[in-house]
């Protein structure tokens, strides 16, 4: 076992974004350094914890897993108030993952905190049936003030660096 780090900040960071855009392999890629081709369904809510340190700072980052489903929404939304960010998600080779992301940010507006920080990203970079350009994904984080990744849990692109990010913006 690890020995006990000192906390110095707690952070709550809450992944959405429609069914099977690969929220839940993206958390399992940041925190247990592993891919599975398995398709998991996440029913409800799921949390992770991973330490990090940033800026000589030991943070606990909770990362929440929610379900994409419609009928789960209305859980979600009594986690939101408590969340410090946001990291929203779609698939690069779903044209409908991207569109609906508008109603994921239209939740975090009307559930959220003002202040709470937003990255967009786009997943499964490592496929190439591309239905969403790197441009518009670019275009969609820039109009809503977000930083941007196109991410691969499976080749590890982006994952480390997304959570750094989010982590970064809510310090």
């Amino acid at each position: 076992m690890a020995e006990q780090q000192e906390i110095d900040t707690k952070i709550k960071v809450m992944l959405l974004g429609e069914s099977q855009t690969g929220k839940t392999s993206f958390i399992q890629r940041y925190v247990k350094n592993n891919f599975s081709l398995g398709y998991i369904t996440t029913v409800g809510i799921d949390f992770q914890v991973k330490i990090l340190t940033l800026n000589d700072k030991n943070i606990k980052l909770q990362i929440w897993d929610t379900a994409g489903q419609e009928r789960f929404k209305n859980i979600t939304k009594n986690y939101f108030q408590s969340s410090d960010g946001f990291i929203v998600a779609y698939d690069i080779t779903s044209r409908n993952s991207f569109v609906n992301v508008s109603t994921w940010l239209k939740e975090i507006t009307n559930n959220a905190p003002d202040d709470t920080k937003k990255i967009l990203i786009g997943t499964k970079c490592d496929l190439t049936n591309r239905e969403v350009s790197t441009e518009e994904g670019q275009n969609l984080a820039s109009e809503n003030k977000m930083q941007f990744f196109e991410t691969s849990a499976k080749n590890d692109i982006n994952v480390k660096e997304t959570f750094e990010a989010i982590a970064l913006e809510i310090m």
